[in-house]
């Protein structure tokens, strides 16, 4: 840390030691404080009010950093400054506490040629680092419609070069970072680093993600439609595929509301219901006749099971 950083860490709500802790370490540039429970982008809104400083790092308490993440970031950021923003590949523990090393893909689920999202691979090697690094610079708001590849505590943002000033959105329960980090990526390009700089612990108790399926497809298509679908621009661009984008979260949708993956049914499916077709369709059904159709469906689907099995 130089004599300018400063670490904000916030309480949320939680009783526990954590004041005692940072005290222990006697550093005028921690700051603790404590707010009642509002989730973590209340959090995280914050920690942004309280900085001082346009350079801004995320990490929540169940992640950590390598030990020179931010100075691989500061020093690609300084060398890019048109750039907002930095994010990292990342590491993983399992539920078991094994490590699961370049974890970026197989968290973010990506569906196109990584080469593609941020242009040709480009060399660095950060001064203080023991080897060369590859790292892609671009625009990266297309590929954030096409699912989220930013974990939170990977990112540096500097709100300084940004088009615009926003917050964390508070009362999501899943996917308030795609939302955050998409808005990021649309007031500029950004660099991506191909190296593990950040863990995403999945052997923590009480992760955050612990979300049942519906309500995290019906985030989803929360921020599909309120950040790519208010852009006029960027669908003039690209129409075509966030309007796929959008079919694909609607059948997951179907499938998981008729699946079995809600009691609310009805509920779920009116929620979607403004986007037409057999989501609105079924969102005029009562529960009773959904219940009835939803255990058809998944009797229908072990059917097809089993016929593939024998066959």
């Amino acid at each position: 840390m130089t004599d300018q950083d400063e670490v904000i860490v916030v309480n949320n709500g939680d009783n526990d030691d954590t004041a005692g802790v940072v005290a222990a370490f006697d550093d005028a540039r921690i700051r603790y404080v404590k707010q009642e429970d509002a989730g973590v982008s209340a959090s995280r809104n914050l920690g942004m009010e309280l900085s001082v400083n346009d350079l801004i790092a995320f990490i929540d308490d169940d992640d950590e950093w390598h030990p020179q993440k931010l100075n691989v970031q500061r020093q690609l950021l300084a060398m890019h400054p048109e750039a907002v923003a930095c994010f990292t590949n990342i590491w993983a523990t399992d539920s078991s506490g094994v490590q699961k090393p370049n974890y970026l893909f197989e968290w973010g689920q990506p569906i196109q040629d990584w080469n593609l999202l941020l242009g040709e691979t480009k060399i660095f090697r950060p001064n203080g680092f023991e080897q060369d690094i590859e790292y892609y610079f671009g625009n990266h708001y297309f590929n954030q419609m096409l699912d989220d590849y930013v974990l939170p505590s990977s990112l540096l943002i500097d709100r300084s070069r940004f088009k615009e000033q926003f917050e964390w959105r508070v009362g999501m329960q899943r996917n308030e970072s795609w939302l955050f980090t998409s808005r990021v990526c649309r007031q500029g390009p950004v660099i991506f680093v191909d190296y593990d700089l950040a863990c995403h612990h999945g052997d923590a108790p009480n992760r955050l993600t612990a979300i049942p399926h519906v309500e995290t497809v019906l985030s989803r298509l929360y921020v599909l439609e309120n950040e790519f679908g208010r852009q006029p621009g960027f669908l003039q661009e690209h129409q075509g595929e966030f309007d796929k984008r959008i079919a694909r979260e609607l059948d997951t949708l179907f499938r998981s509301v008729m699946g079995g993956g809600t009691s609310h049914r009805r509920e779920s499916l009116a929620a979607a219901a403004h986007h037409g077709g057999k989501i609105a369709l079924l969102a005029k059904l009562p529960e009773p006749t959904l219940s009835v159709g939803s255990f058809g469906y998944r009797a229908a689907r072990a059917a097809r099971r089993i016929f593939r099995g024998n066959g």
